[in-house]
């Protein structure tokens, strides 16, 4: 596995994949500022955006990642994104395309969908919140 990402198991994973979408929200806006990064899903034309929604979607996990990739997204492999880049690169990238975050999607679920703005607000505020 690469990056820092956190050990965890099969049985929080799952846990996690059952929360409501919202509960998602907020569980990866913690994760990924504890942890300082993101998970996207990268493809041979780079990250993969859902065609229905125009959403970039983000997970606090690769496995939660992979669980994803299948159908249009078949083959794609999880990739980790610095909160960094993330904050000052990919989002507002996002928000100058008019696309959207899609938050933490489950195979079943396409996730919470939220302005690339917002998510970068609600990051900046959770940041601020664990900085000493």
């Amino acid at each position: 596995m690469s990056g820092g990402s956190w050990e965890t198991g099969e049985d929080e994973l799952r846990a996690l994949q059952a929360l409501p979408a919202a509960d998602r929200a907020i569980q990866l806006v913690q994760l990924v500022a504890d942890w300082e990064e993101a998970w996207g899903l990268k493809d041979e034309q780079g990250w993969v955006v859902a065609k229905a929604t125009d959403a970039l979607p983000l997970w606090p996990h690769p496995e939660l990642a992979r669980a994803c990739a299948r159908g249009n997204w078949e083959g794609a492999e999880p990739a980790a994104l610095s909160v960094d880049d993330l904050l000052d690169g990919l989002l507002p990238l996002l928000a100058e395309d008019g696309l959207r975050t899609a938050i933490f999607p489950t195979p079943d679920d396409p996730g919470l969908l939220l302005d690339a703005a917002e998510l970068r607000q609600r990051l900046e505020a959770e940041l601020e919140l664990g900085s000493p």
